[in-house]
């Protein structure tokens, strides 16, 4: 067989040689009467631009009859050679005469803004202009979702948005329902698309109840949709797994609420992500120091702390991240403060952990709070008594670091792990940390337990030190250190970083560090609006009123 390449100009020149034809008015096969002049055409060429031509022929002269006739040449110029060149004063009624004879021309967009920016994804040639306009609907994508220009977009481009990283959406639901929508605007066309736009949606983030009840009904005749699916369930099942997968950016804020003064407890710092500013919040009007706080749906629950008698309480309220609102829930068993408490989310509930902490002597007590009885009930106590300790949670255990206690009727830091089981009710040690520390924190991220900063008695130093533990190998590792020793800082991960936020040494801090996976670095972010230690940080969704 001979196979011969044709050079790259081949049919730019062949289609040029129409052109000038057409314009010689030879080796035409139509011709179009518009105000007693006749302009001749190749039917095989207009109809390869837009179908109009070939279907709706009797109605072309009298759209072109409406239009003078520099626009109607730049028209027939655009169908043989891709190319315009018109005055700018003719664009208007050019793009007009586009749109009525169904000729598809890229729009030519000078700026990006949000009235525009998924038409700029689709058709722009401009990668500048791309980039900003990706950017753009990325941040305001929980908007955008909803607007005929998304629904209009195709498949590819759909994919594209769900798959960034840097998607702002308040839950994975939002990314979920977005594709639904999609689908759903053209379904006998779209269903196609479904398997490979649903691979765009990070199914272990969804709670088994939403997958059960939502996407399987939604997806149940897309057989590779139902495989993901499944085992997204069997894996949230399996008790052994730990979930690895990094959440995408959501549109949140980080709210940093608690100290160990009445004036810093009493008030809130916000950070904005997207404005990369903090803010002080309106009085909370909390009136007690030393509290420990968790988040159970919309609300922010502040339990326990020190009155201004300097005694230990049991009292626990919530305030409504929807609408500001404070409200009392029933009190712990015992006061405590000092301590940390964290949630374990199930189906249906929450339950929430109040873990040792002070109360005049240090103790051992843990009390479990439910979300649908509203009950504080006894659990079993920690191993050794402890005060100034951290806990998060991993694959359902949780896991409760460091902390001062007692040994030999001495006060000392300590290097100890203890892991709570919900199944067997009860703490076992796990292998120790490298340095022991108190008035540390800790942050569950990729999988991985990080503990940062803190203070070490009897050395009586603040820590720079940071280390990971990794539940499966049960190993804990140096990790890069903090810029400076600190103690009483709040970890948290905002945005998929993690960030060290405020602090302690000599004097009260209000640096911010961020850990950037890229230069393996801490680097500096925005200051807090004022100084603040042994807070607690929380992601709050971006529209909280607080």
């Amino acid at each position: 067989m001979f196979v011969m390449k044709p050079k790259s100009n081949y049919a730019t020149k062949r289609v040029a040689y129409l052109y000038d034809a057409m314009k010689r008015n030879k080796d035409y096969d139509t011709g179009f009467e518009v105000r007693d002049k006749t302009l001749y055409a190749h039917l095989v060429v207009l109809t390869a631009c837009s179908e109009f031509f070939g279907t709706n022929e009797g109605e072309v002269e009298d759209i072109l009859s409406d239009f003078d006739f520099e626009v109607i040449e730049a028209i027939l110029k655009y169908c043989y050679t891709g190319q315009i060149s018109i005055d700018e004063k003719h664009v208007e009624k050019l793009m007009e005469l586009a749109n009525r004879l169904e000729v598809k021309i890229p729009k030519q967009f000078k700026t990006v803004d949000l009235s525009n920016c998924l038409e700029v994804l689709e058709i722009s040639g401009d990668s500048k202009l791309i980039k900003r306009a990706m950017d753009l609907i990325l941040e305001n994508f929980e908007m955008l979702h909803k607007t005929q220009d998304f629904l209009n977009l195709a498949a590819s481009s759909v994919t594209k948005i769900l798959k960034s990283h840097d998607l702002l959406v308040s839950s994975e639901e939002g990314v979920f329902n977005s594709v639904k929508l999609w689908v759903n605007h053209d379904d006998a066309n779209r269903k196609s698309e479904l398997a490979q736009l649903m691979k765009s949606v990070r199914l272990s983030l969804l709670s088994t109840e939403f997958l059960v009840n939502e996407v399987i009904t939604f997806c149940f005749s897309c057989a590779d949709c139902m495989i993901a699916i499944r085992q997204a369930i069997i894996d949230k099942n399996n008790k052994s797994y730990i979930q690895i997968e990094t959440p995408r950016k959501k549109k949140v804020k980080i709210a940093v609420v608690g100290g160990n003064e009445l004036d810093m407890a009493n008030t809130m710092d916000l950070f904005d992500g997207l404005e990369k500013t903090w803010t002080l919040s309106k009085d909370i009007e909390v009136n007690k120091t030393e509290f420990a706080s968790v988040l159970v749906g919309d609300w922010m629950v502040i339990i326990g702390g020190r009155g201004s008698s300097n005694q230990s309480l049991t009292s626990v309220e919530y305030i409504d991240l929807k609408n500001g609102q404070k409200n009392l829930l029933k009190p712990l068993n015992q006061g405590r403060f000092n301590f940390p408490a964290v949630t374990l989310h199930h189906d249906s509930s929450t339950d929430v952990y109040a873990i040792g902490g002070n109360r005049d002597v240090y103790v051992t007590s843990v009390e479990r709070w439910n979300s649908k009885t509203g009950d504080w009930n006894i659990v079993a106590p920690l191993l050794l008594d402890l005060q100034s300790h951290s806990a998060s949670v991993i694959d359902d255990k949780i896991f409760v670091t460091g902390g001062i206690t007692f040994e030999n009727g001495e006060r000392k830091s300590t290097n100890k792990v203890q892991i709570y089981s919900v199944e067997t009710n009860s703490w076992t040690y796990r292998a120790q940390m490298i340095h022991a520390r108190q008035d540390h924190s800790s942050v569950a991220y990729k999988g991985k337990l990080f503990i940062g900063g803190g203070y070490n008695v009897p050395s009586y130093t603040s820590l720079d030190s940071v280390e990971n533990y990794d539940p499966i190998a049960n190993v804990w590792t140096a990790f890069t250190k903090l810029p400076k020793p600190a103690n009483g800082i709040s970890l948290c991960c905002f945005q998929n970083r993690i960030f060290s936020i405020g602090g302690h040494n000599k004097v009260t801090l209000n640096d911010v560090w961020e850990y950037d996976d890229t230069t393996k670095s801490w680097k500096s972010s925005t200051s807090l609006s004022r100084k603040r230690r042994d807070a607690v940080a929380h992601v709050i969704p971006y529209n909280s009123i607080i």
